[in-house]
């Protein structure tokens, strides 16, 4: 187990942590140029562990929203990690842990997309009695690097143009899409493609909806090719 746990908290370090931290980078400057708290950024990190929750928080709050508006629209937001977060514990049977409901609840909080895709895509890489264990280090480190790196915006880059930090809000995306597009599950990689193409079908028709509708549209050939087509060997 601790084995395990020492290679997810490597792994969390290592490239998927510099992901995040990068990405971070963007929301620590976002956070400063908004006038945020540093504290209440870090806060908003912990509780809400989502981009565009995060992102949503920063710019409502700065705009003076009220808190039903700032309420709603996270929680749409951030109702879509649910799904990951089920998943992610069906994956590593965390049903079957000797532990308590507050520590799996606790544990729950730390599925990140990027924490969903390295476990879901490539499940034969961790024994599958220690993928729980895995996935504690794997969460702590990139906890870890996404708190370096939200801390450097917020200190070094908060006085740059808002064009400019808002690039590294877009690394994650850009390494879940490498990510999965080298998995060996082909659900993923129709899944993803698909969804590509589907953007730049509805895109000009419905605009920002149309990130809606590709999500959920590719979904299907992505189904339908994890049903019928055999995994490599």
């Amino acid at each position: 187990m601790q084995i395990a746990f020492k290679n997810g908290l490597k792994k969390g370090l290592g490239l998927p942590g510099f992901a995040m931290g990068s990405a971070m980078i963007g929301f620590g400057a976002l956070a400063f140029e908004s006038g945020l708290d540093f504290l209440v950024a870090i806060a908003s990190m912990l509780f809400l562990w989502s981009m565009p929750g995060m992102i949503l928080f920063v710019t409502l709050i700065s705009s003076s929203a009220s808190l039903i508006l700032m309420f709603t629209s996270i929680f749409l937001a951030n109702v879509r990690t649910l799904f990951m977060v089920l998943s992610s514990f069906l994956t590593m049977k965390v049903n079957t842990e000797k532990t308590t409901f507050l520590r799996k609840l606790f544990w729950a909080q730390w599925v990140s997309p990027t924490a969903w895709t390295i476990i879901s895509t490539n499940p034969d890489k961790v024994d599958k009695n220690e993928i729980f264990s895995y996935f504690k280090g794997l969460a702590i480190g990139l906890l870890v690097m996404c708190t370096i790196g939200m801390s450097i915006g917020y200190f070094i880059f908060g006085n740059f143009s808002k064009q400019l930090i808002s690039i590294p809000i877009f690394f994650i995306p850009l390494y879940l899409m490498i990510l999965m597009l080298n998995a060996k599950e082909k659900m993923y990689i129709v899944t993803i493609i698909s969804s590509g193409v589907l953007l730049i079908i509805f895109y000009p028709i419905l605009d920002n909806w149309s990130i809606l509708l590709a999500g959920l549209m590719s979904s299907i050939p992505g189904y339908l090719s994890g049903k019928y087509l055999k995994h490599d060997n």
